[in-house]
Order: C-alpha cells, then structure tokens, then sequence
C-alpha cells in the first residue's frame, strides 16, 4: 500500500531540486529513502527544510528540466508510519463497519475528512442512501479494531 506524504508544488533553483509540501504531522522525507510519484521510484537525495516547505531532490535528476515535468505531482511511501496507542492511519479507516456498542451496525466509513473542527468520519448508513458526519474523537470514538464501535450523542446518527 502506498501512503501519500506529499505535493511537489514548484521546482528550486537549477540544481533539479524541488518545493514539497508536506502531507503528514512528521517529517517523511529522508535522505536515501525510496518515494514514488505517479508509481515511478525516486531515491531522495537531498532534503532540508524551509519554513513550512521541504526542498529536496532526487538522484539522477541533476538539472531544473529533469524536474519540470514533477510539478503539482504528489509523492508517496510504501513505509507505514510508526503509530502510538490511539494514532490511527486515516486511509485504513475507510470501508471499516461502524456499529453502536452493543454491535448494531450503522453502517460503512465512506471517507475521513479533515475539517477546522478535527477529522470527521463519513459514514454511509446502512440500507439508506445518505451519510452522516461523526466527530472522531474519544467521546464518541471508543473503539477501533476490526470494525469502528461508537457510543453517540441522541440525534448524532439519526
């Protein structure tokens, strides 16, 4: 599985060096490692960071028009991230079951979505053609292994 850790928003100077954004709360972007960007492996050669960007660059692509044609690309890893208790990887949580805690199901994580608030589930409830938001946060939350098991306020799911 391929996780994505980042956008290349411009080239940096004539040195084949790029202006990425980073997509994740910490630093992937490390010299040596294997990145992907339109499933094509590049080996980071390069890496330092400036303000909220990351500049690096790639082995073999020496030169600004080696690099043209990877603006507003996105860049993956097949590394998964080292979690701690209770960090979850987002992407893993979509197609999950999430059902009330005496196993009722609700219905299907459609997607995770990152809003001002925090990170929302989308659910797409059971037999019905609409979805239903739910904050993803302990209060509601209480449990996530082989499906997502939630303990919600009254009107939160109805």
């Amino acid at each position: 599985m391929l996780y994505l850790i980042g956008k290349i928003m411009n080239t940096h100077g004539i040195k084949g060096e790029l202006k990425v954004t980073s997509s994740t709360d910490f630093n992937r972007f490390k010299k040596q490692e294997v990145v992907y960007v339109d499933n094509q492996p590049y080996t980071i050669k390069t890496v330092r960071k400036q303000k909220e960007i990351y500049i690096i660059s790639f082995e073999t692509l020496n030169t600004l028009n080696d690099v043209l044609f990877l603006k507003g690309k996105e860049i993956y890893t097949d590394q998964e991230p080292k979690l701690n208790e209770d960090e979850f990887h987002l992407p893993k949580l979509i197609g999950l079951d999430v059902k009330l805690l005496d196993g009722t199901l609700i219905g299907v994580v459609e997607s995770v979505e990152a809003l001002p608030q925090g990170y929302y589930l989308r659910i797409k409830k059971l037999n019905q053609h609409r979805t239903i938001l739910i904050p993803f946060l302990k209060v509601f939350v209480k449990s996530v292994d082989d499906a997502i098991y939630i303990d919600p306020i009254e009107g939160l799911i109805e």
